[in-house]
């Protein structure tokens, strides 16, 4: 009767300890990141070079190419532009050129944020070309030339 009695108590202990953390209580927490719309450029335009310019020529214009390379938060709208003088100097002396978007030379490169942006479909690089025109038959000294421009991704 003790040994039944025993294992009576030792069955209600438990089953009030089970019933003393049978409650619950829950409180939900929120998990935050803030991502704003952002352009870095990943790999430095690199010099439009145009070579040896002979003025004395009648023939086809010099040409130079770049690039600049860029990425964009996806959805973020953005603005390409090279801010220049398109002028190259040397001493006194100056020589013009142009920078173009397409290989043709037909589309001029905007020197300053104008019309509707592009909007960046992921945040996958992206390489714009820049493309440059030396117009022949220059009246122009014998020197080095050069101007320095800024390529900018604004947005």
């Amino acid at each position: 009767m003790k040994k039944l009695f025993l294992a009576s108590m030792a069955t209600t202990l438990l089953a009030m300890a089970g019933a003393a953390f049978a409650g619950t209580d829950t409180n939900s927490i929120q998990v935050l990141a803030n991502v704003p719309p952002v352009c870095r450029i990943t790999t430095a335009a690199t010099d439009v070079d145009f070579g040896t310019y002979d003025p004395t020529l009648d023939a086809d214009d010099t040409d130079g190419t770049s690039s600049v390379s860029f990425r964009c938060v996806k959805g973020t709208t953005y603005w390409t532009y090279i801010a220049r003088a398109n002028t190259m100097t040397a001493g006194t002396e100056s020589l013009t050129y142009e920078l173009y978007t397409d290989a043709a030379r037909t589309t001029v490169w905007d020197a300053s944020k104008t019309g509707v942006g592009n909007s960046s479909a992921s945040n996958a690089v992206q390489t714009i070309d820049i493309y440059g025109k030396i117009p022949k038959l220059q009246d122009v000294g014998a020197g080095s030339y050069s101007e320095s421009v800024t390529v900018t991704v604004e947005y």
